[in-house]
């Protein structure tokens, strides 16, 4: 039967600066009189560049959307990967962006990666991409939509602290021998506040002593929290007693007076051997810093175990305040879920720890 071209509109939707790409070859063909077969984009040599301008734009125009998120970075990384697998794949003539040349890179993805949540991330990126990509070309089909990916638990891989050895860090952070006063200080208030609130290490990094302010007289205290993916602190955690005078016995060590942009944890001075400054004091500790201050704690304390990582602080909270009957609402916002979906995790584990079906096999 004879194939004909098939004939392409000549406007596309507006989309933008998008307007301006060149449009991609696709394998428009039709049986004259028959069905339209389905329309995927011809992997030429042009082709494959064109992808690559059209992701640039695409990364573009995520961060235009969100400046302060890295959506758009990581979606650019790894929809980086996939043009270069396009590229560099021999083991069968990858000649169009159907489903058999996505599924060949979810294998691929199966085989390069062990865990699951990074398969569907990368694979997640490549189905954004072309998600957006195929409304610039009419007839085109989207072949991610017919490519599944893995199904993973809903369970944390990562574990919570018990209670006993978050106390055991706590008190190796406090006597570390090999810090200063004003360090161990710093340490030990920085970890307790992880613990109480669930705050995290990029969240640690950007808190500044203006952030505390006090919320019931000499009871409470009020931490405001510069978020993952905000643009300002604009959330808040509420400070007990006990972790405020953390705080405050730290903040009197170090040297004033301090002002309110300060960093509510900072660095301390760093000198080499030859008495150079390698880090200045005052300034905001960083992440990488964070992680590796509660990762010797971990260590030293003895309780750094398989899926006990710095993250576990964060972990810990939610799980501590469940088993004490704390309200699951309160705690979704104690936490800053944005979905109840991710609260509800925490709740599912608690109730699975407490009230486990393995508690009634009493016959052996």
């Amino acid at each position: 039967m004879e194939l004909v071209p098939l004939t392409p509109e000549r406007e596309r939707p507006d989309h933008g600066t998008a307007t301006a790409l060149v449009p991609l070859a696709t394998t428009g063909l039709r049986r004259a009189g028959g069905e339209l077969p389905p329309v995927c984009l011809q992997l030429s040599s042009s082709t494959l560049i064109g992808l690559r301008v059209y992701l640039d734009e695409f990364a573009r125009q995520l961060a235009a959307k969100n400046p302060i998120s890295t959506t758009a970075r990581t979606y650019f990384k790894r929809g980086r990967l996939f043009i270069t697998w396009l590229q560099q794949g021999r083991d069968h003539p990858l000649r169009r962006l159907d489903r058999a040349c996505l599924e060949a890179y979810r294998a691929w993805l199966d085989h390069r990666f062990a865990n699951l949540r990074t398969k569907n991330g990368y694979l997640t990126a490549v189905r954004q991409f072309l998600k957006w990509l195929v409304p610039l070309h009419p007839g085109l089909v989207n072949p991610a939509d017919f490519v599944q990916g893995w199904t993973c638990s809903r369970q944390h891989t990562r574990r919570h602290l018990p209670v006993e050895d978050a106390k055991l860090l706590l008190a190796t952070l406090e006597s570390d021998p090999r810090k200063t006063g004003e360090q161990r200080a710093r340490n030990v208030a920085m970890a307790y506040l992880m613990l109480k609130t669930g705050l995290r290490t990029i969240e640690v990094s950007r808190a500044r002593v203006e952030h505390l302010q006090e919320l019931v007289p000499s009871e409470k205290w009020r931490l405001w929290v510069h978020g993952k993916g905000r643009s300002s602190a604009d959330e808040s955690v509420q400070v007990l007693k006990e972790v405020y005078e953390r705080i405050q016995t730290y903040l009197a060590l170090r040297p004033g007076p301090l002002e309110g942009s300060d960093p509510l944890f900072a660095t301390t001075a760093c000198h080499d051997r030859g008495g150079n400054v390698v880090t200045q004091a005052g300034l905001k500790l960083s992440t990488r810093a964070i992680h590796r201050i509660i990762t010797e704690g971990l260590l030293l304390a003895g309780v750094k175990k398989p899926g006990i990582v710095v993250h576990s602080l964060r972990h810990s909270t939610p799980t501590f305040a469940l088993l004490n009957d704390a309200n699951p609402t309160r705690v979704q916002k104690m936490m800053r879920h944005q979905h109840y979906a991710t609260t509800e995790i925490y709740v599912e584990e608690v109730q699975r720890l407490l009230d486990g079906a393995e508690d009634a096999v009493t016959q052996i």
